[in-house]
């Protein structure tokens, strides 16, 4: 009797501990809901307002309503991409895990047209490595078209290109379809040639100026090196169509353009260029 007692007991006990913790998976999974649509509605405000609706482009500043920057376009997808990433996991977003998907994959999608339409540079930038035939990072936010010339602003930064590799492969693997056709693969294998020579490209670098001088020279930076060291690394083997994808649409890197990046960057550590110390 005593024991049938304490089985009821234990049995109880456990039903009750079950209770528990499914009230504290329901209350933390609202309160993880609400913290979601705060970011959310920050997400909104302060960034899809500001994105262009014909090429998916994101100005510098709130108030320019002309010139897109490739830069803080890629970083605006990404805070993007990092909130879809976290609807994900949601059973009922209410639509807003494709809203942000959609726009990150129309910001990259508007960055790679960009960049298409200056396709003839890239080929040239394979042959000779120079500002005049970098690809731009500065359109106009609704045509798409350049905005600057090569004479007004310093267009040749390797790591703006890694930058945009390395985010291409994160969105791709987390299942966004950001690459449609055979061509546009061919041209983001050109981009893995573009940067494979960053370990003898001067470039104006993350500062956009060059060195610290301020007198308009280029010169070889660790963190574009780094960059590109990265980029090759994350690309390599990847398909560019996901788990969609045929052996065409696999992207591969040059090893040993890698290893000179690698050695150049471990050399120059930890200096970031001969005029910057740090």
């Amino acid at each position: 009797m005593v024991n049938r007692d304490c089985n009821i007991m234990i049995r109880q006990g456990s039903i009750d501990d079950i209770n528990a913790h499914q009230f504290l998976k329901i209350a933390n999974y609202e309160d993880t809901v609400r913290q979601l649509d705060i970011y959310y509605a920050i997400v909104k405000r302060q960034l899809l307002r500001f994105q262009s609706p014909i090429t998916g482009l994101f100005p510098v500043l709130s108030s320019d309503l002309h010139v897109g920057s490739v830069r803080d376009s890629i970083y605006c997808a990404a805070a993007v991409w990092g909130l879809y990433q976290a609807y994900r996991r949601i059973d009922d977003d209410r639509g807003k895990s494709h809203e942000l998907g959609q726009s990150t994959v129309k910001c990259m999608r508007g960055i790679l047209e960009c960049w298409i339409k200056q396709a003839s540079r890239v080929e040239a930038f394979k042959t000779r490595q120079c500002a005049a035939h970098a690809l731009h990072v500065k359109f106009h936010l609704t045509t798409g078209d350049p905005v600057l010339s090569d004479e007004e602003y310093h267009h040749l930064q390797i790591d703006v290109v890694s930058l945009y590799l390395i985010f291409l492969v994160q969105m791709i693997t987390s299942g966004l379809q950001i690459i449609y056709t055979q061509d546009e693969v061919a041209f983001v294998q050109n981009l893995v040639y573009y940067v494979e020579r960053a370990y003898r490209t001067p470039d104006y670098g993350m500062w956009e100026r060059g060195s610290k001088y301020n007198d308009g020279k280029p010169e070889i930076h660790a963190s574009s090196i780094g960059m590109a060291k990265a980029a090759l690394e994350a690309i390599n083997g990847c398909n560019l169509f996901g788990d969609k994808g045929a052996s065409w649409s696999v992207v591969y890197v040059d090893i040993d353009a890698h290893n000179r990046n690698r050695s150049i960057f471990e050399t120059m550590l930890p200096r970031e260029s001969s005029s910057k110390k740090y």
